[in-house]
């Protein structure tokens, strides 16, 4: 019997539109969370390489509840009323992690480690008190678009190869031998160590010379430490670099939203701030980010200056509820101590807006002037106390300045004022091109009436002025810019609104956009092409690199000009036109920049060479650690990169002070107000000799050849523990003035026999 085949009965439309509607939802519910999935894949990434989940965890957790909730408490309390909760949290980082290096400040001075989680005090507090808990509660919670999530979750995702190199730079561990982390690692570990267990006294590798230093991140790195069962060592190289991309990214995007009222502001401001690069037309690799793990101290200055910034910004409005002067302050100071480049920028900024208002507002200047003796006075406070009148090797040295640019490592140093010219231009050009869409404001009465606009270009340019004027041993002076970019961007991000908001024809927005991606490509290739890419040597070259790139500049021009309709809008357009050539010019020069090769992981190498760190030297700092108390002193003879004899050597030694964790009566001495006093030029505070000759021969006479007139010297000046590494000149034994206690390969631990 033949069976007859069955059709399905068409599906019901409306369960069809209900499947859709359902997919639909679910797909922006992804949409939505991809910023967190991307957070969780880069600490997953860290996970991945040697962080232990326990310590991520645990970590995590401190950072949120210590740190993020108190901030988020006060942020709620004097925000405008309508807000989102991504400005909650990020803005609450901001504020919570100074309150969180206050607490550190006080836990590691009276030695007591509960006095790392007062910030939930501040909580406790704001909770209890019934004006700040109904500004809390009646604070309102918007949605961001859905679209808004999936491009911030790109540009975490794309600080991935620079998590990949830095990690293989500075390996958590190793089973054996030798490797040469990056040079500035055990530097930073060692400052975190001083901030965990003693506070902001005196250098952790030079016991004679007083803390002044930018010292606020690495009270962070400790108050996390000491707030979870994560090591100083975890959160520093591991931990806190996940975690920056996802802080300073989010903090510039959400400032971009919160000042033009515009969703797409977000993404693009944080574009322009993490792969703007710095735009060069030369054919050279470029790029500058707003964070990198090797500088602990500028990621977590980002966040605080841009809250900074947001609140004066929303104070000129009126928008902030009172209690927001407080506020002002404490994240002028986290921001100037976490890192030292950020307040003078602010100045600037500030001083500039002044005089503007003068001209074009001066019903702000009352505010204005306000805030900016506000932020001097946190400034000064920073000098005195933070640095102690030091500004750490910074000098005047245009000369200087010059030879430390990328444009002199390409051309070679320059020899006469025409070629100084030019390695500046290049420098200041390429750094500016980031803020370029900042000068938009400038056409339209709003924005120059408004000292936000102001602010923004005046912080800019104030940071390629540093760079021209100023010269550091380590090329820090390149800070000021790198602490520049959040401000660039938003200044961009608010030119573009303003350009958004009276260019409204969806064809003309089109045009636009395909005329600055073509344009950018074209601005940034065109001249290589036709030239070359930059050589040594090769001034004339530049000048025609640099003359190509102007004619494609003023073609753009014109041909936006000419082909424009209306002219009431041909100035708007072109405008338009050239600082969005200009900012996707930035975004490929960076991009091209990717295709350099990521560090290469560190393998084993012999103890002679810079840099070596055995696991032995690690370990046997590691015991003293465990075994002493946290007011030890320890004396080590090892104090160069490279065990040379101690005199005009690279001195950027701080393997004991970073593993042990305590006080080194002399290993390094770089990085000192002395070194830079003594060595004021160039790079030449690196290898000064260090300046207390006859501390540093009692300290290396003794290991080599004890004696008990060395051993009673040692034992006034406080030495309980001597670390003995064998690729310098040591007695085979020290008994009977100090016992060994504990020996590892290449290294031998005694402690001072009382009474010797």
């Amino acid at each position: 019997m033949a069976q007859t085949a069955t059709t399905p009965a068409p599906a019901n439309p409306r369960e069809q539109a209900s499947s859709d509607s359902t997919i639909a939802k679910i797909f922006k519910k992804l949409c939505a969370y991809a910023p967190l999935l991307a957070g969780l894949a880069l600490m997953g990434y860290a996970i991945r390489v040697e962080l232990p989940i326990g310590s991520a965890l645990t970590a995590a957790l401190s950072v949120l509840l210590v740190q993020v909730l108190p901030g988020a408490l006060v942020w709620r309390s004097v925000r405008p009323r309508p807000g989102w909760l991504v400005e909650d949290l990020v803005i609450g980082f901001a504020i919570g992690s100074v309150l969180a290096i206050i607490a550190q400040v006080g836990a590691g001075l009276a030695h007591v480690q509960l006095l790392s989680f007062s910030p939930l005090l501040v909580a406790v507090a704001l909770l209890a008190a019934p004006g700040s808990r109904a500004r809390i509660l009646a604070a309102q919670t918007r949605a961001l678009p859905w679209w808004w999530g999936p491009p911030i979750a790109f540009l975490f995702l794309f600080m991935a190869p620079q998590l990949r190199s830095y990690f293989r730079m500075v390996p958590l561990s190793w089973p054996s031998g030798a490797r040469a982390p990056d040079i500035d690692a055990y530097l930073h570990l060692a400052l975190a160590g001083q901030l965990a267990h003693r506070g902001p006294t005196t250098f952790p590798w030079v016991e004679s010379e007083s803390l002044a230093y930018h010292w606020f991140s690495h009270a962070w790195v400790a108050q996390v430490s000491q707030t979870s069962t994560a090591g100083l060592d975890e959160v520093l190289f591991r931990f806190m670099p996940a975690l920056m991309p996802v802080v300073v990214v989010l903090s510039v995007a959400i400032a971009a939203v919160r000042l033009t009222g515009h969703a797409w502001a977000g993404p693009a401001a944080g574009a322009i701030a993490l792969i703007g690069g710095d735009l060069n037309v030369v054919g050279a690799i470029s790029a500058g980010f707003p964070l990198t793990p090797l500088s602990p101290s500028l990621g977590l200055g980002a966040p605080m200056l841009v809250g900074a910034v947001l609140v004066m910004a929303l104070r000129w409005k009126k928008a902030m509820l009172s209690g927001s002067v407080f506020v002002l302050p404490l994240l002028a100071l986290g921001a100037s101590g976490s890192k030292g480049s950020t307040l003078p920028l602010v100045v600037a900024g500030l001083g500039l807006a002044l005089v503007a208002m003068f001209v074009f507002n001066r019903g702000q200047i009352r505010a204005v002037l306000g805030d900016l003796a506000m932020v001097i006075g946190v400034l000064i406070f920073s000098v005195v106390v933070v640095f102690h009148g030091s500004g750490a090797g910074l000098h005047i040295s245009p000369t200087d300045a010059a030879e430390q640019t990328a444009a002199a490592r390409w051309l070679g140093n320059p020899q006469n004022a025409y070629q100084y010219f030019l390695i500046f231009l290049l420098a200041a050009g390429g750094a500016l091109a980031r803020g370029s869409g900042a000068l938009a404001l400038l056409f339209s009465r709003s924005g120059r009436r408004s000292p936000t606009t102001w602010l923004l270009i005046g912080a800019g340019v104030a940071s390629v002025g540093a760079i021209v004027v100023f010269a550091h041993p380590g090329w820090s002076q390149w800070y000021f810019v790198r602490t520049a970019e959040p401000v660039l961007a938003l200044g961009s991000v608010l030119g573009l609104a303003a350009l958004a908001d009276v260019i409204t024809e969806r064809s003309q927005r089109i045009r636009l956009a395909v005329t600055g991606l073509v344009g950018g490509l074209v601005l940034v290739a065109l001249g290589p092409v036709i030239l070359g890419p930059v050589q040594g040597g090769a001034w004339l070259r530049v000048t025609g690199l640099l003359g190509i790139a102007a004619l494609v500049l003023v073609a753009i021009a014109a041909l936006t000009w000419f082909t424009a309709t209306d002219r009431a809008q041909r100035l708007r357009l072109t405008g338009a036109a050239l600082i969005l050539t200009v900012l996707a010019g930035g975004v490929y020069v960076t991009v091209y920049a990717l295709r350099a090769k990521p560090a290469a992981p560190r393998k084993p190498i012999p103890m002679t060479q810079t840099l070596a760190t055995s696991r032995g030297e690690i370990d046997a700092a590691r015991w003293i650690r465990d075994h002493s108390d946290v007011d030890d002193v320890v004396m080590s003879n090892r104090h160069c990169t490279t065990p040379i004899e101690p005199f005009n050597c690279d001195s950027r030694r701080f393997v004991v002070a970073a593993f042990s964790e305590r006080q080194v009566l002399l290993e390094g001495w770089t990085a000192t107000p002395m070194s830079a006093k003594l060595g004021p030029n160039g790079r030449d505070s690196i290898s000064v000799s260090y300046w207390h000759q006859d501390l540093q021969a009692l300290n290396d006479g003794f290991i080599a050849q004890p004696t008990a007139d060395g051993a009673r010297q040692l034992r006034e000046r406080g030495v309980r523990w001597v670390y003995v590494d064998h690729t310098r000149p040591y007695a085979q034994s020290l008994e009977p003035f100090a016992t060994l206690r504990f020996q590892s390969d290449g290294v031998d631990v005694y402690e001072f026999t009382p009474g010797s």
